[in-house]
């Protein structure tokens, strides 16, 4: 049974099982509340690792909590963007193989629910364990854990740690539920084959079970040999393909400049890559281009669900911490946003717009009309203006300003067309320092640059680009650019496809506006919303 087929079976008593927890969809947080946009279980206990099943008409979450990650949370969900904490699923254990925790998953199988989870072990020789429940918050460990640990030496590390992590790599579970029988449960994890170069040992494991206890261990499911680590790995049916998804950082080992053309700007960037299958046990092949997420404060872990006729992605990242763009904190969950075959190639993932967010946006931020540059010298016509529609020729380093300061979440929509040059938006702009967040398109190099605004000399802008990403979707002169920028985030879209992420150094209020780099073509502002207040 599929995880969807499950939550169709489980509708009918779904909702009294909720009640008796006194579980509601409207329990969660109102629009506008803190964890709208994003979600921790609590203040200074960020999440990290996620996974979630359905039940009648909320979604259970699953994450791993604290900075240690030494506990499996759980919350509750009626629509995978605002989240209510109900505690803690699974504990650690000092002093033992779960002394802290990692990634794991949660299914149905012969009507029973059953969690299986990871954890280091002694030393660092990763293991899996098993749990059981009734009704999802609470969990029953099995007697027996863990059930998984020291994979066949026939294709893995069996018992002989490997030589540059150390340990043995058996963590990080999910099962591949499109490939359950009534005999036998499959599952994949992260793994290491134990055997020749270091930096290119990391695989994807794949065991079965007639009984979640006594696991066969079988040939990786997928060993590339380009990569030291392979995490938190996923599989799922998405349109008529399989794909296999994974973690992957620069620390793990891949030669990013060699193997595919993009050099992490620091040593703290994580990337999500996939791989794609015409059957869930494959064989998979690397897409052509295998990127899925990228960046400082990128999607670093996801789970794959179908919703609604649709497979969404949730997935927790990075926020940044202090005044160094680079200086990462985990932090928690974003809204949930669908994901797809790309029309022009079936191999390839694009991550869509979620429009339901689009609700909860229901206050309009008004364009101010006079035309206010940060450079208003009279003899300059660079830049004109009409109502929501801005035209630019040759600029400079042009900022427009379109609002009084801002405070609140928000999503800001624009049609751009851009004959030369680079244009994009300004978010939280302190126009008396002179400072903000600049997310810029260069369509002729499809190319994203997100870019600190600061002043230069007594009058002037300077833009110190911080990250670049290529724009894979297709991309024109004339494009749709869309920012969901949360106090902790932005979210950016082109063509209503995800381009990047980015969490920025300058996070409180400040002024909304465009800026147009060397830049000659058109805007037409479509949409200036938030969730929260104005400032005065």
């Amino acid at each position: 049974m599929t995880r969807n087929e499950a939550s169709q079976l489980a509708t009918m008593i779904g909702l009294a099982w909720f009640n008796l927890l006194g579980i509601h969809a409207q329990a969660a947080d109102s629009p506008g509340k803190p964890g709208m946009l994003f979600y921790e279980p609590a203040p200074g206990n960020p999440a990290a690792d996620n996974w979630c099943f359905k039940r009648g008409d909320l979604w259970v979450m699953y994450t791993l909590n604290g900075v240690d990650q030494d506990s499996i949370g759980v919350s509750v969900s009626p629509d995978l963007m605002r989240y209510e904490s109900r505690g803690v699923a699974i504990p650690s254990v000092a002093g033992t193989w779960e002394n802290t925790l990692y990634g794991g998953d949660v299914f149905v199988w012969k009507n029973k629910h059953y969690m299986l989870y990871s954890a280091p072990g002694p030393g660092m020789e990763n293991a899996i364990g098993l749990a059981e429940s009734d009704d999802l918050p609470r969990w029953n460990k099995h007697p027996g854990n863990p059930v998984m640990h020291h994979p066949d030496a026939r294709w893995y590390e069996g018992t002989t740690p490997d030589g540059m992590r150390g340990g043995i790599s058996c963590r990080d579970v999910a099962v591949i539920e499109d490939a359950f029988t009534d005999e036998w449960v499959y599952a994949c994890f992260t793994a290491s084959t134990g055997r020749g170069d270091y930096y290119r040992r990391g695989c994807i494991g794949l065991a079965r079970s007639k009984n979640l206890t006594d696991w066969e261990y079988l040939p990786p499911l997928y060993s590339p040999g380009l990569y030291t680590a392979m995490e938190v790995p996923r599989v799922c049916k998405i349109g008529s393909k399989w794909f296999l998804t994974w973690l992957h950082a620069p620390w793990y080992g891949i030669r990013t400049d060699e193997d595919y053309g993009q050099r992490a700007y620091s040593g703290s960037e994580t990337m999500i890559h996939y791989a794609v299958a015409d059957a869930p046990l494959g064989p998979y092949r690397l897409a052509a281009d295998p990127t899925l997420f990228r960046g400082g404060a990128s999607p670093y872990v996801i789970d794959l669900v179908h919703e609604g006729g649709e497979v969404v992605v949730t997935s927790t990242l990075f926020k940044q911490q202090g005044e160094k763009f680079d200086d990462r904190a985990r932090c928690g969950l974003i809204p949930a946003m669908p994901i797809r075959q790309a029309k022009d190639d079936p191999s390839k993932l694009e991550v869509g717009f979620p429009n339901k967010l689009r609700r909860e946006f229901s206050e309009t931020i008004p364009v101010i009309q006079p035309l206010r540059v940060n450079n208003p010298l009279p003899e300059l016509h660079d830049v004109t203006k009409q109502g929501n529609q801005i035209t630019f020729t040759q600029t400079s380093n042009r900022l427009v300003e379109l609002t009084e300061p801002v405070t609140a979440d928000m999503l800001v929509e624009a049609t751009f067309e851009v004959a030369s040059g680079r244009a994009g938006w300004v978010t939280h702009y302190d126009r008396d320092a002179r400072k903000g967040c600049a997310v810029l398109v260069d369509p002729k190099r499809r190319e994203i640059q997100f870019a600190q605004v600061e002043p230069l000399y007594k009058k002037g802008l300077f833009l110190r680009v911080l990250e670049r990403h290529r724009i894979t979707s297709p991309v024109g002169t004339t494009f749709k650019l869309s920012i969901i920028h949360s106090s902790n985030y932005q979210i950016v879209f082109v063509n209503d496809v995800l381009a990047a992420t980015f969490s920025f150094a300058r996070r409180d209020a400040g002024v909304i506006g465009l800026f147009l780099e060397n830049a000659t073509g058109k805007c037409d502002v479509t949409g200036l919303h938030t969730v929260g207040h104005l400032s005065s």
